[in-house]
């Protein structure tokens, strides 16, 4: 059954993983370090763990461009990150950033649930490099959106593992609901052929009839719930991705995270863009609502690609660039 597949999941994470993790500390981890005495409980430094959890569009891919970039500056603050190789391709050839510890964090996500771990697999040596740094007396810098996923067998076994830190430190961001929906949607359209369009017909209230159960279970509310049953409140830091006294969601989060001042300043001197930013649709969606009407023959993305073009380049020659009307859904769709 689905419970007892994950009672096998939280054995095996949190009961002997750990234990083979702390055979492999004690084995080898002693071996390099012998004249060290950190294992002992009197001599173990003060060591911190931040944990980055997103959720996803809240500029999650801005900030882990920024701290693989910067990692000297994040190294003399005392941070290290759990290896990761160069941006690699996911199973559906999207490009991961090389600073998203997606494949670390899908260790902590039902795999029955989630299609996430057949995406992006869990790697056990990204938790055991994650515990050496652990055992060397390193703070550990994580960052994955996908840990919005998590459910509350995943915190405890999260939890488990975040115990070999001896502060923890968790940071999400709260945008507000009806701005990060359309985010959602947006990151989902603009990335689909023509083809998988029309396959989907789907529009943006067919998605929040369809999906705002499901998307809510991933929002900061559901998500901080979720972890303040398992983690003291006062390690949890939630942030503003709306705060308009810094530039970014990067500048907020590492000005905010515990001793991270030299990645605080350079969130402030150095020119950041935005990684993965929301594409606009609307000519796209004006040339697919067309076709949908017979108006015009698309046969392609292509020819898609042309016809919003030509619509983008006559609003905005014609019409200067007006902007167009919105049409919110009804209370009862909301």
């Amino acid at each position: 059954t689905h419970q007892m597949s994950r009672a096998v999941q939280i054995l095996i994470t949190t009961g002997l993983v750990v234990v083979l993790l702390d055979i492999y500390n004690l084995f080898h981890l002693s071996k390099v370090n012998w004249t060290h005495k950190t294992h002992c409980p009197q001599n173990r430094p003060v060591t911190r763990a931040v944990i980055h959890m997103g959720p996803h569009k809240t500029g999650s891919t801005t900030i882990q461009e920024f701290a693989h970039h910067h990692i000297d500056l994040l190294r003399k603050d005392g941070y290290e990150m759990p290896e990761v190789d160069n941006a690699e391709k996911n199973a559906r050839g999207k490009t991961v950033s090389s600073s998203n510890h997606v494949r670390l964090a899908t260790c902590f996500v039902d795999p029955i649930v989630e299609d996430v771990r057949t995406i992006y697999p869990c790697d056990p040596d990204r938790l055991l490099h994650g515990l050496d740094l652990a055992a060397k007396g390193h703070n550990v810098f994580i960052t994955a959106e996908t840990l919005d996923k998590i459910d509350r067998e995943g915190i405890e076994m999260l939890k488990s593992y975040l115990s070999h830190w001896i502060d923890v430190t968790i940071m999400i961001f709260y945008r507000r609901y009806y701005d990060w929906l359309p985010s959602v949607f947006n990151e989902i359209q603009k990335s689909l052929t023509l083809a998988k369009r029309e396959e989907r017909g789907e529009s943006i209230v067919d998605f929040l009839l369809q999906n705002s159960k499901s998307y809510h279970d991933l929002y900061v509310a559901s998500l901080f719930d979720r972890l303040q049953q398992k983690f003291d409140k006062k390690n949890i830091i939630v942030l503003d991705y709306h705060d308009t006294r810094t530039r970014g969601p990067d500048e907020t989060l590492f000005c905010n995270m515990p001793n991270a001042a030299h990645m605080c300043n350079a969130t402030r001197f150095i020119d950041t863009s935005t990684s993965n930013p929301s594409a606009n649709l609307d000519y796209s969606d004006l040339a697919y609502g067309a076709k949908k009407e017979g108006l015009i023959s698309i046969p392609d993305d292509r020819k898609m690609a042309q016809v919003a073009e030509s619509i983008e380049r006559y609003h905005k020659s014609n019409l200067n660039a007006r902007k167009f009307e919105r049409v919110c859904p009804s209370s009862s769709i909301l």
